[in-house]
């Protein structure tokens, strides 16, 4: 008899446990809005309560919230028209009407009259209703997360107890609440080992996905210049630095080093410390050794031919250089050689070059020159008229700090190198031996990167070289390159310039912040 008697209730409890409970329904669409801001999510989107104004937000009036309701409840499958008989408007959602007149607190809900505590007002050429009334007497739920004076309205039950959690919450909290700027200065005195200084240090949070850092060359074209107000001005950025050093007292001024622009090189001359910089913001220390290779991706049989340099004039034996409209329209050969030309990613032709011979630059392509002992080697490959090509510029060795190109988007060059895995590095290059890159005191720039992965522009007024490397590493930086310096030392933040060269220039390094 006990047998039976439990078999019979573990048979009940299975029975039950089929039986369906009733539960909540889950919303399928919920809007947020919070106080005191334009802004609001609808489902997945953020955007604003009204599209065509930022200056309608949520109003509040007796302890009700106010807003015009076309927008959420057009969102919810209802509409919204206008009574021009009562000079009212009438809500419906789900076979269910709401009907306000201005300046009233009867309201007609299916036609039978209800109290509200507050009329619908006129405010600012918009109609403005009482949130909750209409809201709940269409159907709707509407709760108040009152952390972040947020006000939930779902087509469903939503936990009251969990309303921070929300994903709409969460994200109208991120869009409406003040950010911390990304880009800040201080100018300050700094005591040193090596003396004291005073500079300016402009901050770049790179973690942050508003950043961005995109080095720049005037008109986009090499041996072009301009003044540096002008440069910063036209820019739209927050915060402006002069970048490579050039050949600024010659006719042509070229920059020193490698010249990235957009992840187009302007300019490659290996040799010197560079800083490439990332489309995810990763910065990258040390001395690519560039190659850019022209190859055939039609299919074919595979073809290729390498530039040892990009824009360079200068030509000798060995040498393999590409011509780009960055250069101009044109490029004077010094050294007997041959041309590939290539026009919108096809081989067109290719010629043996005299010394003193003009070569066209296609603007809608390039140009390889290699010396006459370069087309001479082996692997220097049989030219195809017709064949269609890439650029892909990579790297002719390892670089010892294992500087990778991959998705490098910008990157300027500089000498000499400051800071080196956090510690001060005293190596000079060839050609930044003299006094004036060593124990001269001089107005100076420079870049460095600290070890929460931040990135520093520095200018000084007046400063010796050792003096940068301790000041760099008082800032805490792990890596850091002097920039160009003397009458080319410029920099720009927020509308004011703290250091005019006294020079135009050709090449900056530039902070953007997008909104």
């Amino acid at each position: 008899m006990k047998r039976r008697v439990l078999s019979l209730l573990t048979a009940l409890v299975l029975m039950l446990g089929l039986i369906p409970t009733a539960s909540a329904a889950q919303p399928d669409l919920v809007i947020t809005m919070r106080y005191n801001s334009p802004w609001c999510v609808i489902g997945d989107t953020v955007t604003q309560i009204d599209e065509t104004s930022s200056a309608v937000v949520l109003m509040a009036e007796s302890g009700r919230t106010m807003l015009p309701i076309r927008r959420m409840i057009e969102a919810f499958g209802g509409t919204v028209e206008w009574v021009q008989e009562t000079n009212g408007v009438r809500c419906s959602l789900n076979g269910t009407s709401v009907e306000l007149e201005l300046d009233s607190t009867t309201a007609l809900v299916n036609g039978e009259e209800v109290t509200m505590d507050v009329p619908m007002r006129a405010r600012n050429n918009r109609t403005f209703v009482p949130v909750r009334f209409v809201s709940e007497n269409l159907g709707l739920t509407v709760e108040w997360e009152g952390t972040n004076q947020i006000v939930v309205v779902a087509n469903g039950e939503v936990d009251k107890n969990s309303l921070t959690s929300l994903p709409q919450v969460q994200k109208l909290v991120e869009k409406t609440t003040p950010k911390e700027d990304p880009v800040t200065l201080t100018s300050k005195s700094y005591t040193l080992a090596s003396g004291t200084v005073s500079a300016n240090v402009i901050t770049v949070n790179m973690k942050d996905p508003r950043v961005s850092v995109k080095s720049a060359l005037v008109g986009n074209k090499l041996n072009s210049t301009d003044s540096f107000q002008s440069i910063a001005a036209n820019s739209g950025a927050v915060a402006v630095i002069n970048a490579n050093f050039f050949e600024s007292e010659k006719t042509i001024k070229d920059p020193i080093g490698h010249l990235m622009v957009n992840g187009q090189f302007m300019y490659a001359s290996s040799g010197l410390s560079s800083l490439g910089i990332t489309d995810t913001n990763e910065m990258r220390y040390g001395r690519p050794p560039v190659f850019v290779r022209i190859e055939t991706v039609d299919g074919g049989a595979y073809r290729w031919w390498d530039a040892y340099e990009v824009n360079m004039l200068k030509q000798f034996s060995g040498q393999a250089v590409l011509y780009t409209p960055a250069r101009g329209t044109s490029f004077q050969v010094t050294y007997p050689g041959s041309v590939l030309t290539v026009v919108n990613n096809v081989t067109t032709s290719f010629q043996m070059v005299t010394a003193g011979q003009t070569v066209s630059i296609p603007a809608n392509g390039y140009v390889l020159y290699s010396s006459d002992t370069v087309t001479n080697y082996d692997f220097f490959n049989q030219f195809e008229a017709g064949r269609t090509v890439a650029l892909r510029p990579y790297l002719q060795r390892d670089d010892e700090e294992g500087f990778d190109l991959t998705g490098v988007q910008t990157m300027v060059s500089g000498s000499p190198r400051l800071v080196k895995d956090g510690v001060k590095y005293t190596g000079l290059d060839n050609g930044f031996k003299e006094a004036r890159f060593t124990t001269a005191v001089t107005p100076r720039t420079a870049v460095g990167t600290t070890k929460d992965g931040k990135l520093l522009l520095v200018n000084v007024k007046a400063a010796s070289i050792e003096q940068m490397r301790d000041l760099m590493l008082s800032l805490g930086c792990v890596d850091a390159i002097n920039l160009d310096g003397g009458g080319s030392t410029a920099m720009y933040y927020k509308g004011q310039t703290l250091a005019t060269p006294g020079r135009n220039l050709t090449s900056t390094l530039q902070v953007f912040v997008s909104q």
